[in-house]
Order: structure tokens, then sequence, then C-alpha cells
């Protein structure tokens, strides 16, 4: 089983305008409403595929109700604790060149008590070989050891671990030795003490310090400039692939996606490569958070280039 747990989700209202006014009215268009957050994201995307998944973490109030709901009518189970307050409603804006401009509410605070129902549930669940995906930002409240703590008690069940955050919580949670992480090349500097972002090569060197005998591999997205996948054995540099882009919105999480499934289904390292960078690829080419028409992944899987940077 793939487990998702979203500690912060939203309700992300996603709109378009000709061009963002600062301090005047914008009149929006295109408007759509969906449950997300970064796990969310990832659930709805495996629900696609047909992969069943548990999609866990906290909601709370009316705005929480809507997102359960929403995510039961999709035929994905989920296993919420619920906090006081309103989940956070977000709003995404794209201009006419497709830039996003994001204002996110914080969210309501999480506290220890409903971060041990999360820990008691997992513990009582994951069994060997199970993936749970770790993603996003926390929870006002919530300590910066939170991912560190599901990492170490998901290995201790033998369970598997794919760690996509930033910060604190990307270093913490990596002193567990996650099984597959994912920094964006920026993060990935900035761990390192890095003042700008990492060209291939140094991203590629700096990518590998991270690798262990848990930690088997690591996925460096690019953006635009495609991505990188390390392991001890092999890496690869990735092209982005040229897509009709209508937004990056849950791009990272689809990428996720294929991760999940290729760990839970134990592909190589080709294969996951193929299917992450299709999946994040047809995420930019739909409204919201949507995941792409399992046709067009297909198609893009064969259009993947990629070129071996190392072989051990």
């Amino acid at each position: 089983m793939i487990y998702t747990v979203t500690f912060n989700p939203a309700i992300d209202k996603t709109a378009e305008v000709d061009q963002l006014i600062v301090g005047g009215l914008n009149r929006l268009a295109n408007i759509r409403q969906d449950a997300a957050g970064k796990g969310i994201n990832v659930s709805k995307t495996l629900k696609s595929m047909g992969i069943s998944s548990i999609c866990t973490g906290f909601l709370a109030g009316d705005t929480g109700q809507w997102i359960e709901s929403a995510i039961q009518k999709m035929g994905i189970e989920t296993r919420f604790f619920w906090v006081d307050g309103q989940t956070r409603t977000n709003l995404k804006v794209l201009n006419a060149q497709m830039e996003l401009t994001e204002l996110n509410e914080p969210g309501p605070e999480v506290h220890e008590n409903a971060i041990l129902k999360l820990l008691g549930f997992l513990n009582e669940n994951i069994q060997p070989k199970d993936v749970v995906v770790l993603s996003g930002n926390v929870s006002p409240g919530v300590s910066k050891d939170i991912y560190r703590r599901i990492i170490e008690q998901v290995h201790a069940a033998k369970g598997q671990v794919i760690l996509d955050a930033d910060g604190d919580l990307f270093a913490q949670g990596l002193s567990a030795r996650p099984d597959v992480i994912k920094p964006n090349a920026y993060e990935l500097g900035q761990y390192f003490g890095l003042e700008t972002e990492p060209d291939v090569q140094e991203a590629i060197a700096l990518a590998r310090k991270l690798l262990n005998e848990d930690t088997r591999l690591v996925v460096v997205s690019r953006g635009s400039k495609g991505s990188l996948f390390v392991t001890e054995k092999e890496g690869f540099v990735v092209d982005a692939l040229k897509i009709e882009f209508h937004s990056a919105v849950g791009a990272g999480d689809a990428m996720v996606t294929g991760l999940a499934r290729a760990l839970a289904e134990e592909m190589n390292l080709e294969q996951t490569i193929d299917l992450a960078v299709a999946l994040s690829a047809g995420a930019c080419m739909t409204k919201g958070t949507q995941p792409a028409d399992l046709k067009v992944v297909e198609e893009l899987k064969k259009k993947v280039k990629k070129e071996k940077a190392y072989e051990n």
C-alpha cells in the first residue's frame, strides 16, 4: 500500500487573468477549485493510474469537510485526523504568460495529541515494503523534526519513505535516511550552504553525497532545465519535455507519484525516470491540480530523453 501524508491540505482555487495588476482590480476567469496539498495531489494522480493509496494527515472545519468529501468521491481511501480551526484555501493566479502568483493561507495549528494519533495509525498499519510519501510543509505548531520521527517509525516497520521537503524539514528528515529524496536544485544547494543554484555537475556531486545504504535514489528537479536521477551505480541527466505548457502547479507532486509507484513496483531506474518525468510533464499540461490523461502520459514516456552522467 502507498500512504500519502499531508500535514497542511488546502482548497486550491486556480484562476487566470490577462495581466495581474497589483493594487488594482483583477477580474478572474477560468476559475476551478480542487482538493489539494502535496500528498493529496499524489493520491489523486495514483488514482488516475488505477493505483490505490490511503490519504492521511490533518483537516479542520467546513473546508476540511469539503476536501475529504471531494477526495472520497474520487474513490480514494482517507484517514484524516481532525483539528480545530479551518483548513486553508489558497489562490493561484496565472497571467497570459502562464506566470504563477500564489496566495497561500497558513492553515490551522496541529498539536502533539493529533500528531500522536497519526503516528499511532501508521504504526498499526504499515507493512513491510509499504511506501509512505512525506511531502510539503507542515502546519503551524508542528516541530521540524516530525518527518524524521515518521521516517524512523516507518523504517522500524520495514516500510519505505519518499521525502519531498525543504529547509529544516528536509535537513532533519535526511538524518533518518529516507529511501528516496526529491529536492529541487535550489533546495539541494541551500542544504549544502551554496548561495547560488548548482550547475548540473555540481548538483550531481552534491546529490551523490546524500546516498547511503538506505537512501538509494536522489532526484533533483530543475524546472524547465529538466531533472537529475542519481544512484550509487549510475546517474542520468534528463531533459525537460517539450509540451503545450499550461501551469507548473502540481508538477513536482506528479513526479513524486511516479517515484512512489516505481518504488512500490520495484521498477528499474530507467523505467522510473520515464514514468516520473512523463507524469510531471503531463501535469504541466492540465489546469489546476488535475492529473494528466493516461494516454498522454504513455505518449510522453516515449519522448523522455536521458543521458547517462556516470556508471560505476
